[in-house]
């Protein structure tokens, strides 16, 4: 007489060892599943196996700007040091850990490698009716990589002009001691903007990473 059912419900208790049971494979020829990172998901690398992988968007965005007046009393190019602050707290804030910056020195340091969007902002004005134009230029371990020219003022105090410039960077170390960014100013006679507070900008430079180095 043939077997017609079998109970599986009630045949089988406790555990099976791991020896009796058969690897399970992945479709189209994969060697199996492993586990990845938390936050992460798993892509197809275009071999045998799956791969962790990041979520992807952005992880790092960061934004300080200029929290006083700054009377620039040189011709030649000044580093900004601890003029800039972060972005007050009340606005959107940072993406990730951020980006560092050293008061002694104006570098801005970077906690995960990629590449960023450094933005910068500036509006200036004349200073005690000289006439001068204002610049900025954008330092990348200490080699100038970008000049955004504001325009030459009038001699009256009551005009201002603004300049605005993105500009890539490759940043391929980081940490203290890794790439870096500064920010340096010049014109005789030329007042730099600042709020007078954390919470808006005249003066701001913005960080954003956009993709994996």
């Amino acid at each position: 007489m043939a077997l017609s059912k079998i109970d599986v419900a009630n045949m089988l208790t406790g555990e099976v060892p791991n020896a009796n049971v058969a690897t399970v494979g992945v479709a189209k020829g994969g060697t199996g599943l492993t586990s990845g990172t938390s936050g992460q998901f798993l892509k197809f690398t275009g071999s045998t196996t799956l791969a962790s992988a990041s979520s992807g968007g952005i992880t790092q965005a960061d934004m300080f700007v200029l929290e006083t007046q700054y009377n620039s009393a040189t011709s030649g190019n000044v580093t900004f040091t601890n003029q800039f602050v972060r972005i007050s707290s009340d606005k959107p804030g940072r993406i990730g850990t951020g980006i560092s910056l050293d008061t002694s020195n104006g570098k801005y340091t970077f906690s995960e490698t990629g590449i960023y969007q450094v933005h910068v902002t500036c509006g200036a004005s004349a200073r005690d009716g000289a006439d001068n134009e204002a610049h900025f230029n954008l330092m990348i371990n200490g080699s100038e990589i970008n000049y955004i020219y504001i325009g030459a003022n009038t001699g009256d105090n009551d005009v201002s002009n603004t300049g605005s410039a993105p500009y890539l960077v490759d940043i391929t170390s980081s940490g203290s001691s890794g790439d870096y960014i500064q920010l340096k100013c010049g014109g005789d006679g030329v007042i730099y903007h600042g709020a007078g507070n954390a919470t808006y900008h005249a003066c701001s430079i913005t960080f954003v990473r956009l993709g994996d180095t």
